[in-house]
């Protein structure tokens, strides 16, 4: 699926693209998406159910790699218009949070502090 075209991802979703297909890794394509920071094509994902917490095979939701990667839109998106878990922890124990601190990605760590606008109350489960 085109990552960066989210035309292209609409129209292969419309004719029956699995939204939550994983890789070897357990990489869906919304994995893909949040860790390239491309909000248009996760916002495309998610209107075809996609699955906001999906996890890798090393735990980790399309938030962590998002996080980790600096994609403050992507983080702030997911964590104010989605029912992502915000505190899950990978297999490793990090949270998304935690990965924005360990990379040193300040904006993301701001939008994902406990008490930060929305960060605990997406937190439902």
């Amino acid at each position: 699926m085109k990552l960066g075209n989210p035309e292209i991802a609409r129209r292969l979703l419309l004719k029956g693209a699995d939204p939550n297909l994983r890789d070897s890794t357990g990489f869906a394509v919304i994995h893909d998406a949040a860790r390239a920071g491309f909000l248009d094509t996760l916002q495309t994902l998610l209107e075809f159910k996609a699955d906001v917490n999906i996890e890798d095979n090393e735990g980790n939701l399309p938030l962590h790699l998002a996080a980790q990667e600096g994609h403050a839109r992507v983080v702030e998106f997911l964590v104010r218009s989605t029912a992502t878990r915000v505190q899950h922890r990978n297999k490793r124990g990090h949270t998304a949070c935690d990965l924005a601190r360990l990379y040193k990605r300040a904006a993301v760590v701001q939008l994902l502090e406990p008490g930060a606008s929305g960060a605990e109350a997406a937190d439902v489960n």
